[in-house]
């Protein structure tokens, strides 16, 4: 099983790796990105007010693009070395990439590490119901998922300033300042749909175990409800909700990109948005610093909940 299961992680990462490099080439294939380049650095330096004069077709330059991702490739494998363009001048990438992604991907994990935490008690609390009060919570987790990120974000924030202006008491800081970024909101606001999609799933998985023969034989034998919910159905719901969970990662990250516009943080996303058109390269760049570590961690986290769950089996002990 262990040879099988990292062969077809190995597949999967070379796969996913290929994908990035075509997407991020793309561009190259369908226009003249030399000529667009050389148009775009002369509205940068204010040399063009417009480019209504000017026309370019959609055009198959298979040729540029594999040359293309074969200098992406080469930029990647080159170290230290990278530059980007930034009004007029040339800087290091790194270490400011690495500085930025590390505190971006800050954000996200303790806005995904909240969620997870408050989803769990949310759903042992929803799960200690009978059948029949548990609609109502239900119910309310679907509105909550229905409604869109940016919606919440706004919510929270005039809510901030509304409890300011009438007590002076300021609860978050809801923006930057020249000294430091805001931290608690921004957490607060990431965890927020994720938590919402976690106790979803956990609660699909631990209505599934709760029909299952043993809980039934572990209530005959007098284990407590409780005991039940947060050993042996949480337990065997571990799995699924992992497998869900990646999802629900991809979820977060793309949701970072706005948190870090709207709080107005110099992040990860945001350099990535603002530099990657005269620098094409950054995005795959930072696309690989993403993919690399979590497609690790995930990979070993699943090796290891496959190889625990899955050969242990159901217990009531």
């Amino acid at each position: 099983m262990t040879l099988t299961f990292f062969r077809k992680s190995i597949y999967q990462f070379s796969l996913t790796s290929m994908g990035i490099l075509l997407i991020g080439s793309l561009p190259y294939l369908f226009f003249n990105m030399k000529a667009q380049m050389s148009v775009l650095l002369m509205i940068e330096r204010k040399e063009l007010n417009n480019t209504l004069f000017l026309h370019d077709t959609i055009v198959l330059n298979v040729q540029e693009y594999g040359v293309h991702m074969w200098h992406t490739i080469r930029l990647v494998f080159s170290g230290g070395g990278l530059e980007y363009y930034h009004r007029g001048k040339y800087f290091p990438l790194f270490p400011e990439l690495m500085e930025l992604f590390t505190k971006s991907m800050m954000y996200l994990l303790l806005g995904l590490a909240l969620g997870l935490v408050v989803a769990v008690l949310i759903t042992m609390m929803i799960m200690s119901l009978s059948n029949k009060l548990r609609a109502f919570p239900k119910m309310v987790l679907f509105v909550l998922e229905s409604l869109p990120d940016i919606f919440i974000i706004l919510v929270l924030q005039l809510l901030i300033v509304w409890i300011y202006k009438n007590t002076n008491i300021l609860l978050f800081s809801i923006t930057s300042t020249m000294d430091s970024d805001p931290w608690l909101l921004p957490v607060l606001v990431l965890s927020i749909l994720p938590g919402i999609y976690v106790t979803k799933y956990l609660l699909l998985a631990f209505e599934f175990e709760e029909e299952q023969p043993y809980v039934k034989l572990a209530l005959s034998k007098g284990m407590s409800k409780w005991r039940i919910l947060f050993i042996h159905m949480f337990r065997n719901s571990v799995l699924t909700l992992f497998n869900h969970f990646k999802s629900i990662f991809t979820f977060a990250l793309a949701n970072l990109l706005m948190l870090e516009i709207i709080f107005d943080i110099d992040g990860f996303m945001t350099f990535i948005y603002e530099h990657s058109v005269l620098n094409p390269e950054i995005l795959t760049i930072g696309l690989f610093l993403v993919f690399v570590p979590f497609f690790i961690l995930f990979t070993i986290l699943q090796w290891v909940l496959e190889s625990k769950f899955l050969k242990g089996g159901v217990t009531v002990d």
